[in-house]
């Protein structure tokens, strides 16, 4: 992977005009809540120190899941980007930039919101609830799932600059608390095209051939399984793009791959969608619903969702 010598650039200045408290302003708010420069008394700050330590044993639960279930964080990162919302005058794109020393995760969405920022400092609260019909991700983990290759991910979106601690790992409260970014190592892309940027820098036990592998099982047909999501790029020694085109009201997908100089690849699929019902005298039922992708050129088929509840 190309190395990227680390710039340091200052933050764009505070837009006061989004909303009823700017960015910096809402999350100084949010570590009050942690008891940070609270201002609270000595009897008020034991309360909160008390509240802290139950929330660092919950917190232990969420990083053995990290750690123990093998979650391909790269698949969360895709799922987050469909969940995301998208001008209708973008292609929405994922880009992935690698290096040996971060990750790069670029995003043309529209941006992170105030409620967005309350729920990745939180723990079960998310505003971006998983598509029906779409790849679901490791339940619960969502955003978190950064933590697994990175120790102070950070999150540049609109005007919020922030990141998250947790090098220190008996303080698990790093998991939420967001420290404010008054500088960045180097230069973030351009934020009129890529609104949101998610930095990684890498922990150092990481192993770059197997981080590597994640990526490159990254294929097109995974673009079949997605709402909104019409492009992923992963740039590494090449760039490797992988774009969907909907024709037929998305019953005909059209899948182009084009890696480095070599020409386009493309692929087209038929989609017919159906849903199947086991009669309900069975005591657990499957209601399983597939997606049928018939290429062109030959016929495979991938079921899409499966869900489980019990009969009454």
């Amino acid at each position: 992977m190309t190395p990227v010598t680390p710039i340091l650039t200052s933050m764009p200045s505070v837009d006061e005009s989004e909303g009823v408290q700017s960015p910096f302003e809402h999350i100084r708010t949010i570590r009050r809540k942690f008891g940070i420069d609270s201002g609270l008394d000595t009897n008020s700050q034991k309360i909160v120190n008390h509240y802290e330590g139950m929330l660092q044993r919950s917190l232990k639960e969420l990083s053995t899941d990290l750690y123990s279930n093998q979650i391909h964080f790269v698949l969360e990162l895709i799922q987050n980007a469909d969940d995301n919302q998208y001008k209708t005058s973008r292609l929405p794109t994922l880009r992935f930039i690698l290096s040996p020393e971060r990750i790069l995760v670029c995003n043309n969405e529209k941006g992170f919101q105030p409620e967005n920022i309350d729920a990745i400092c939180d723990v079960g609260n998310s505003t971006k609830g998983k598509h029906k019909q779409g790849y679901a991700g490791h339940k619960g983990i969502g955003f978190k799932s950064v933590f697994m290759v990175s120790d102070r991910p950070e999150v540049h979106s609109r005007n919020y600059h922030i990141q998250f601690d947790v090098s220190d790992k008996e303080n698990r409260i790093g998991y939420i608390r967001p420290n404010w970014i008054d500088k960045c190592e180097e230069d973030l892309p351009n934020v009129d095209q890529w609104t949101t940027s998610i930095r990684l820098p890498l922990k150092k036990d990481i192993k770059n051939d197997k981080l590597k592998q994640n990526f490159e099982a990254i294929q097109a047909r995974l673009l079949l399984f997605l709402n909104r999501l019409r492009q992923i790029e992963v740039i590494d020694d090449q760039t490797r793009v992988f774009t969907r085109i909907d024709h037929a009201g998305g019953q005909i997908i059209q899948l182009q791959e084009k890696i480095g100089n070599q020409p386009v690849i493309d692929n087209f699929w038929l989609v017919v969608t159906k849903v199947v019902e086991v009669p309900e005298k069975i005591k657990v039922t499957f209601a399983m619903s597939f997606l049928f992708c018939v290429s062109f050129q030959s016929i495979r088929c991938f079921r899409k969702n499966c869900m489980m509840s019990k009969a009454n």
